[in-house]
């Protein structure tokens, strides 16, 4: 399986070739750092680890007075690819907040006080991406003809991923409020009963 941005490459390759700036701005558009962190560099980094692989090929380009580009487009090796990677990331079963799983497992390293100040923040940072996710979909939804249905549902599950780790980050900031202590037990110690 191909890694998130390398799939969302081809994928966007898949429906057209484009030069490495064009995807950039694409990805920037969806608002994908929001839950894919990356550099700009990062996805010309990927593009040439395309290329390399074989999964896509480049042409230059030269219009009029500006330098020469590089458009790319996906290979039949990479649209295979891409048909893998689909398939394994729909038919996947482990959400990816894998690091805040680790950092509420780790939390009792911290002081009571800081994991409350920490969760808090986070609770603006999720509160304001799921406001603004929010927005999105409503503003599509009045005019349909302005996304496909496939980004409005990738929109729609981003909005109930947030709703859901929102109701986590509230229920943990609760139950430290009710709570003297952090670390009763190790958390390594998850021995069914």
């Amino acid at each position: 399986m191909l890694s998130k941005l390398a799939t969302l490459i081809l994928g966007i390759l898949a429906e057209r070739e484009r030069n490495p700036y064009d995807i950039t701005k694409m990805l920037s558009e969806l608002q994908t750092k929001k839950w894919l962190p990356m550099a700009d560099s990062t996805v010309y980094a990927t593009i040439n680890n395309l290329k390399k692989k074989g999964l896509i090929q480049g042409r230059t380009e030269k219009d009029s007075n500006l330098p020469e580009k590089t458009i790319y487009s996906i290979s039949s090796e990479g649209e295979s690819e891409l048909h893998s990677s689909i398939t394994a990331y729909l038919e996947e079963d482990q959400s990816s907040s894998s690091g805040f799983d680790i950092g509420i497992l780790l939390m009792h390293n911290l002081s009571k006080q800081e994991v409350q100040q920490k969760l808090k923040k986070k609770l603006e940072r999720l509160e304001a991406n799921f406001y603004s996710i929010r927005k999105q979909i409503l503003s599509f939804e009045m005019d349909s003809g302005k996304i496909a249905f496939t980004a409005l549902s990738m929109l729609k599950h981003r909005q109930h991923l947030i709703e859901a780790e929102i109701k986590t980050v509230k229920e943990l900031i609760r139950d430290l409020n009710i709570r003297n202590s952090i670390s009763d037990f190790s958390p390594f110690d998850m021995r069914m009963i």
